[in-house]
């Protein structure tokens, strides 16, 4: 086995014995529920978006004015080794589909990030994901990949992540002009 194969194995070990995980328990998504419902663990006082909005204020403070800063669009060679990267390293925690269900998933107390859910999935700016891929996110079993892949390939893998998003549903239910 390579180092980058044993630093991979590491950290999904790691993740898997520690329980943790990027999503709150309580945390319901659009495709289990039909609505995306962050809310839902915040009623009883922390929780999954109290985690995410701690994560925001950390990559805006590292990042600076970087942080809204546009990624440029992939190119199809980004797509396809990115496509390549996500089945070696991501699929084992986030799933073929990008939905946080895969194998070692079900190891976690909570689910790892659904990339497939458009809010979610948009709640940090690219440059923000990017930084995530780079550096982990602590109290996750999301590892820093900084230094297992090159910078191009956290920018494919990141361009494919970002292509697995689900287009942002509008629902009138008397009111338009706004998306849930």
């Amino acid at each position: 086995m390579t180092i980058t194969g044993l630093k991979f194995a590491a950290a999904v070990l790691l993740a898997v014995s520690t329980g943790i995980s990027y999503a709150g328990a309580g945390h319901q998504h659009a495709a289990e529920t039909g609505v995306h419902n962050m809310a839902a663990m915040d009623s009883s006082g922390g929780g999954h978006m109290d985690h995410m909005n701690e994560v925001l204020q950390w990559l805006k403070h590292e990042l600076g004015a970087k942080y809204e800063q546009p990624v440029p669009p992939a190119t199809k060679q980004q797509m396809v080794s990115g496509q390549k990267i996500f089945t070696k390293f991501c699929v084992t925690c986030h799933g073929a589909s990008g939905k946080g269900d895969g194998v070692a998933a079900a190891g976690f107390k909570q689910k790892p990030a659904d990339f497939t859910d458009a809010e979610h999935s948009k709640f940090y700016s690219d440059q923000g994901r990017l930084y995530l891929i780079k550096k982990g996110s602590k109290g996750t079993p999301m590892p820093a990949w900084e230094d297992i892949l090159k910078e191009d390939e956290i920018l494919s893998v990141h361009a494919f992540i970002r292509s697995l998003r689900s287009p942002v549903k509008t629902i009138n239910k008397g009111h338009t002009g706004h998306t849930h």
